[in-house]
């Protein structure tokens, strides 16, 4: 069984430059938050990371107590109670390989405007959608050329041209006092938080045509290290006015809501 490589900041770890992680991005992440010593969401994201694995062929050999006990270790070792813990699962010719390490938490926009982007769509048919995989220099591209343009990230839609996510967060929008979200047969990624809030809120799993953004109350993006980011403002590519947020009342509420729920299904290491 090969052993669980745990990586303390400033470390580095040798691979080899012909096995498919390295060489082709075959390989899977989960992005873990750390607060006040408690994993949020772990068991989630173990299945997650267990079910794409066996999907596509990767061999995640440990089980929940051991790659636990590595973040602990990490922890300790970096002396941190808070923060990102990374897990990532690479193929390599005999199997896989699990590296577990941090990132710091990347600040926040005070204010959060998005680009609604039709020129590269999900494709909602790949044998990769749905799962969280190291093939995402797309998405870092899409969101490079945005944060040019002045905008936090841009909004995608499929190739059915149906509303799916942004490269690094799934969509919630409010219409008629209701809260709906993208669904997975869209292409999106099943982001743990936005399955959680499914779970205790009342919100509708659907495919809309990208245009139902004209008429929406409140918009927000949900992603594990952020949780809950209200969004100011959308435009189209040519700068036209598409949604402009006079209240995050209820997106504030929804904020709350994570908050709670982000402690009772947390796991402390």
């Amino acid at each position: 069984m090969p052993e669980i490589i745990i990586l303390k900041r400033g470390e580095m770890a040798a691979l080899d430059a012909v096995q498919p992680g390295f060489a082709h991005g075959y390989g899977l992440f989960e992005t873990i938050k750390l607060a006040h010593g408690r994993l949020c969401f772990w068991e989630a994201h173990y299945s997650r990371l267990s079910k794409s694995a066996a999907v596509l062929g990767l061999k995640l050999v440990h089980g929940p107590a051991a790659i636990l006990g590595a973040v602990r270790k990490l922890a300790d070792k970096e002396g941190i109670s808070d923060g990102i813990i990374k897990l990532s699962l690479l193929k390599e010719a005999a199997g896989a390989r699990l590296y577990v390490y941090t990132r710091p938490s990347l600040p926040q926009p005070k204010q959060v405007y998005l680009q609604l982007d039709p020129t590269c769509p999900l494709n909602e048919h790949s044998i990769l959608a749905g799962h969280k995989t190291h093939n995402y220099m797309e998405n870092v591209l899409l969101l490079e050329r945005a944060r040019a343009g002045g905008y936090a990230d841009v909004i995608r839609m499929n190739t059915s041209g149906a509303l799916a996510e942004t490269t690094m967060g799934n969509l919630f929008y409010r219409k008629d006092g209701a809260w709906f979200t993208p669904s997975v047969s869209t292409g999106i990624l099943p982001g743990i938080v936005r399955q959680a809030l499914l779970e205790t809120l009342k919100v509708t799993a659907c495919e809309e045509p990208a245009g139902i953004l004209r008429h929406v109350e409140e918009v927000f993006i949900t992603n594990s290290s952020a949780g809950v980011l209200p969004v100011d403002r959308i435009t189209g590519q040519d700068g036209e006015h598409i949604y402009h947020c006079r209240s995050h009342q209820q997106t504030h509420a929804v904020a709350r809501t994570l908050a709670r729920i982000e402690q009772e299904h947390s796991c402390k290491i």
